[in-house]
């Protein structure tokens, strides 16, 4: 590891690694270091769990035809499906029949129609303002949209729902998105297991104080997560300045886990892959994506405070309730079935404390001054700081090219 260089970027996920193939084609000299011991950050494919790939973190390749990674994948031969699955709902006793789920359906684009024209209306406002009081649809809307945005509505800013660019393509990637960004960045020099512990930026120099020694550089990016930012795991002397803690305070991590079930044979052979959601009284926030990409597989996804909780009990409890899920779904023979399970830990990993950002009500343009850099050396990228891509590998991705292109401009 070098000692000094022309900018340290702190963080191989999407961001980082993006970040440093941009900086190393513009001749910058480049340190990425790493905390964990491997890279692709919140992408990791875990490739020895099950017979085939089981995406830990990111899945699907959305807003397909403007994400970069589409035709990353195409380069390197990384499988996908070029389709948008359907959805069931079930009620605890049976699956609903189309019209219901076509009810359904027009009820929720309704909502985040609702939601969407206040937030450009310049209404920063709780999502939750816009949910019908008392229709029936409401609880499982709830549900869904906490699925997505990884957060409860109450908790969530109309600003995230009006700005994030929505396209017709959600599609997943076969061969593992984690693999996709892992393979992108495989020929980049990381220096891994090497946490950040500071940043001291009081001179013209900038010192980097690493695991492994000090880095002294003339310009830093930080792309960890917005969580690992709010809990301070990095050091920085002097302190940020206020307004970009102010920036930093009003956005929050939400939370997304995932348990796969493995099962001995294909019992939901004749079914399209297709998520399941569930929809009674009490109901969780979660869903199977069920038969994935013909497997014989169902994937529990959760959300919101639910995951939170759930998976903070450890994967043990979590694989527990995955599967008393699927019994009440499929039926108790289904549990025969079950040869391996695999339980995600996103919120109690230390490097991440979470899955993806969120907005908070009233939190204004905090993504855009999180994106600002500070004194034009301290620079910041991740999907947090994503106008229109946050809680996306994509988002990530396009906020490291875009940072380089601020460094550069301010190394010139």
């Amino acid at each position: 590891m070098q000692t000094s260089c022309d900018l340290v970027i702190i963080g191989a996920g999407a961001a980082g690694l993006a970040a440093a193939k941009a900086a190393l084609a513009a001749g910058l000299n480049v340190e990425v270091v790493e905390a964990a011991s491997r890279i692709g950050g919140r992408g990791f494919t875990d490739t020895t769990s099950f017979p085939a790939p089981f995406d830990m973190g990111c899945q699907w390749l959305h807003a397909a035809s403007i994400n970069p990674y589409t035709q990353i994948a195409d380069r390197l031969g990384i499988r996908y499906r070029r389709y948008n699955f359907n959805y069931r709902i079930h009620d605890g006793t049976w699956w609903l029949n189309d019209q219901l789920v076509a009810e359904f359906s027009r009820d929720l684009g309704s909502f985040y129609d609702r939601v969407a024209q206040a937030g450009n209306d310049g209404k920063d406002v709780p999502a939750a303002d816009f949910l019908a009081q008392d229709a029936p649809w409401t609880p499982l809307i709830r549900r869904a949209y906490t699925g997505y945005m990884a957060a409860g509505p109450e908790a969530v800013s109309t600003y995230d729902t009006s700005r994030f660019r929505f396209t017709e393509e959600d599609w997943p990637v076969e061969d593992g998105y984690g693999t996709l960004i892992e393979r992108d960045g495989e020929d980049l020099e990381v220096n891994l297991n090497c946490p950040v512990k500071s940043i001291d930026w009081g001179e013209k120099e900038i010192m980097v104080g690493t695991a492994k020694g000090m880095i002294f550089c003339r310009a830093v990016l930080v792309t960890v997560s917005i969580a690992v930012l709010r809990a301070e795991r990095i050091k920085f002397f002097p302190l940020l300045p206020d307004w970009k803690q102010s920036a930093i305070g009003r956005i929050e991590m939400g939370h997304a886990e995932k348990v796969g079930l493995w099962l001995k044979r294909d019992v939901f052979a004749g079914l399209d892959p297709h998520f399941a959601m569930l929809n009674w009284e009490g109901a969780p926030t979660a869903g199977f994506f069920m038969r994935p990409f013909e497997r014989p597989m169902a994937t529990l996804f959760t959300s919101g405070d639910f995951a939170r909780d759930l998976f903070a009990q450890g994967p043990d409890a979590a694989i527990a309730e995955a599967k008393s899920l699927l019994a009440k779904v499929c039926g108790a023979d289904i549990l025969k079935e079950i040869t391996t399970a695999k339980a995600t830990g996103w919120g109690t990993d230390p490097l991440h404390l979470g899955a993806y950002s969120v907005l908070t009500p009233g939190g204004g343009e905090a993504r855009a001054e999180l994106a600002q850099p500070v004194d034009d050396r301290l620079f910041f990228a991740g999907e947090a700081t994503s106008p229109d891509g946050f809680s996306t590998a994509h988002g990530a991705y396009n906020s490291g090219v875009a940072a380089i292109d601020a460094i550069k401009r301010a190394l010139a």
